[in-house]
């Protein structure tokens, strides 16, 4: 035909539709489909950590990383006061007073009520370790019961140092870097609790004994780091 061009391809396909009505419909269905599923991939959400139970993990490792070094430091130190695991008189002072063994039992494994720790939880969380409405009874009871152990081992070391500051012979003394780490960790739990205050001793501070006790505490608290390290690398994880 005069005074018209070669078809192009829209008018190809058109023809082609056309002479293929079913076709036409396939089509549409094919492109609403794809459609369809760039909009529905695009919702899905993506799964990342909590940014709180990440700087809870940060946290429980440099407060494992302090107690550690303190301990080492106390036992090269206190090398004549039996310092060692071996020789120490193993004692916990968080003993029927929480329950942060029982309390942070991996979900897995606490297939029942009975598993859980027997206490009820009368504190409120809004610290960074928690995402707001979003925690299990298991973890908060868990966290709230790591919150307890830490403040009670804070208390007993601030006594602890205190009288070690009254030593003559100024041997030994806390490391500051353990006490800012269970203040930090303290600060992202963010419970609110009661704390009792603890009563001053009337009595001269017997530092032999003083040390003695501080080795016992310090094997002890780096136990307790351990678990809230493990415990704070599970939540992350999971």
């Amino acid at each position: 035909m005069e005074g018209r061009g070669r078809p192009n391809q829209a008018d190809k396909l058109s023809l082609l539709l056309a002479s293929f009505p079913g076709l036409l419909l396939v089509t549409i269905l094919v492109l609403l489909s794809h459609l369809d599923h760039l909009t529905w991939a695009r919702s899905l959400p993506t799964a990342s950590p909590s940014p709180g139970i990440f700087q809870c993990l940060n946290h429980s490792q440099n407060l494992l990383r302090a107690v550690s070094n303190t301990l080492q430091k106390a036992r090269q130190t206190l090398e004549l006061y039996s310092c060692t695991s071996e020789e120490i008189d193993h004692e916990d002072i968080t003993k029927d007073k929480t329950s942060t063994v029982e309390a942070c039992l991996p979900l897995e494994l606490t297939m029942n009520e009975s598993c859980l720790a027997s206490r009820e939880i009368s504190l409120i969380t809004n610290g960074s370790c928690l995402a707001s409405g979003k925690a299990s009874f298991m973890t908060v009871l868990c966290l709230s019961s790591i919150y307890e152990d830490l403040k009670m081992y804070q208390m007993e070391f601030k006594a602890m140092n205190a009288k070690l500051l009254m030593d003559p012979k100024r041997q030994i003394f806390l490391d500051q870097n353990m006490l800012t780490a269970i203040d930090e960790l303290l600060q992202a739990l963010n419970f609110n609790s009661v704390t009792v205050p603890q009563k001053s001793s009337l009595e001269e501070p017997d530092f032999y004994k003083t040390k003695i006790k501080l080795c016992i505490l310090l094997h002890a608290f780096r136990i307790r780091a351990v678990t809230i390290d493990r415990m704070m690398s599970y939540l992350n994880s999971s």
